[in-house]
C-alpha cells in the first residue's frame, strides 16, 4: 500500500530588510559638556511561513517530493483474526514516519484526505481506512526549538475523503511541533485475496496543514 506521506507547503525563505534613517548634529565651538546626537531607525520584515513534513525530508526548509510507502503483509494463518499487523517502510522504518509542523501565522489545522477505500481495482473488493490505525508518539530525539510530545493523527474517513481535523494551537502565533506516527493494520475483516491500495487503488493519503 502506497501512501503520500509528505506534503510541504511554501518553501521557506528568510527575508531580512533593514531601513535606516540617519541624522547628524553639529555643535559649533564645542566645549566640555557639549552634546551631539544622531539616530538610526531599524525595521525587520519576517515573511509568514508554513511547513509540513510527513515522512522523508531533506531539511526543515525543504520542498521534497519523496513519497514514502508502507505495506502490510498478513500471514495466511492470521487473515481476519484481528492480529494487528505491523507495517514495513517509512523513514523511521517499521511503518513509522517523522511528522513536523511549523508556522508563524497563528493556529494550524492538520488533516488527512483519501480518494476512497483501499481496493484491488475491483470496487466490491475494498478495505476501509478504519482498518488502518495510527499511533502518535514523540521522536527519539528533539529538534532544537520544537515541542516533541507527538502530534495527534487526523483520523481517517473510513470510506474516503477528508478526515477529522487535528488543531495545533499557536503561542504568540507560533507553532513548532514534531513527533512520529506508526501505522498498523487492524486485520479485523475477512477480505478477498489480493493486493489492496497502492496509489492506483485508493491507497494514497494526502496530509494538509492549513494556517488559520
Amino acid at each position: 500500500m502506497k501512501k503520500l506521506l509528505l506534503v510541504s507547503t511554501l518553501g521557506l525563505t528568510g527575508l531580512l530588510s533593514a531601513t535606516a534613517h540617519a541624522e547628524s548634529t553639529y555643535v559649533p565651538a564645542a566645549v566640555t559638556g557639549s552634546t551631539a546626537s544622531a539616530r538610526v531607525d531599524m525595521s525587520i520584515i519576517i515573511p509568514q511561513v508554513l511547513f509540513l513534513r510527513v515522512g522523508t525530508s531533506s531539511g526543515n526548509t525543504a520542498t521534497d517530493g519523496t513519497i514514502n510507502s508502507i505495506s502490510f503483509t498478513v500471514p495466511g494463518a492470521n487473515v481476519g483474526d484481528s492480529t494487528v499487523i505491523a507495517g514495513v517502510g517509512g523513514d523511521l522504518t517499521a511503518g513509522a514516519v517523522t511528522v513536523r509542523v511549523y508556522g508563524n501565522g497563528g493556529n494550524i489545522n492538520l488533516n488527512s484526505n483519501t480518494t476512497g477505500q483501499l481496493t484491488t481495482g475491483v470496487a466490491a473488493e475494498a478495505i476501509p481506512w478504519s482498518q488502518i490505525s495510527v499511533a502518535s508518539a514523540a521522536l527519539a530525539a528533539t529538534t532544537p526549538g520544537f515541542t516533541n510530545t507527538g502530534i495527534t493523527h487526523p483520523t481517517f474517513n473510513a470510506t474516503g475523503g477528508a478526515g477529522t481535523l487535528t488543531s495545533l494551537t499557536a503561542t504568540n502565533r507560533l507553532v513548532r511541533v514534531e513527533g512520529k506516527w506508526t501505522y498498523t493494520y487492524l486485520n479485523s475483516t475477512l477480505p478477498a485475496a489480493g493486493t489492496y491500495g497502492t496509489s492506483a487503488n485508493g491507497g494514497r493519503v494526502t496530509y494538509t496543514a492549513t494556517q488559520m
